[in-house]
């Protein structure tokens, strides 16, 4: 009985996952949020429970006690991990290239899917004159039903 109380007591001690701790106000999650967790697969700083991150989320909230902006936080951690650590990089040098790729693919196959078409129509509405008349009558004698034929 007293094992279950217990049991009952430390899983409802237990914090939830993906809301803001106490000490932390939504803010410095919604900033995290936008972060890289350095040592994680695909997380946010704000959604990672690995020490970075949470060291990243205490720097945030002393950064924001101290009165600094958003984007001076955001330029704090581009100083130190350089770009790759916001989940939106800004569109120059060579992450230029990655936010236009697409469009250029995108032309790419569009140049290539009007270039085929247009091969394809000229090929259709190509003159029948290289078509000798014997290829002509043997033709014609195939496409003839049998019923026409006698």
């Amino acid at each position: 009985m007293a094992l279950s109380l217990w049991l009952g007591a430390v899983s409802f001690a237990q914090p939830t996952p993906n809301t803001p701790p106490p000490d932390f106000s939504p803010r410095v999650f919604e900033i995290a949020g936008e972060l890289r967790c350095p040592v994680c697969q695909g997380e946010s700083a704000a959604e990672s429970n690995a020490g970075i991150a949470v060291e990243m989320r205490r720097i945030i909230a002393e950064q924001l006690a101290q009165g600094k902006t958003e984007a001076e936080i955001r330029q704090f951690f581009v100083e130190r991990y350089g770009d790759w650590i916001l989940y939106e990089p800004p569109a120059r040098g060579l992450t230029l290239w990655v936010w236009l790729s697409p469009l250029i693919g995108l032309g790419l196959l569009g140049y290539g899917l009007w270039r085929y078409l247009a091969r394809v129509r000229a090929r259709v509405q190509a003159p029948i004159a290289d078509v000798s008349d014997e290829e002509i009558a043997r033709l014609e004698a195939e496409l003839q039903t049998p019923e026409r034929k006698s």
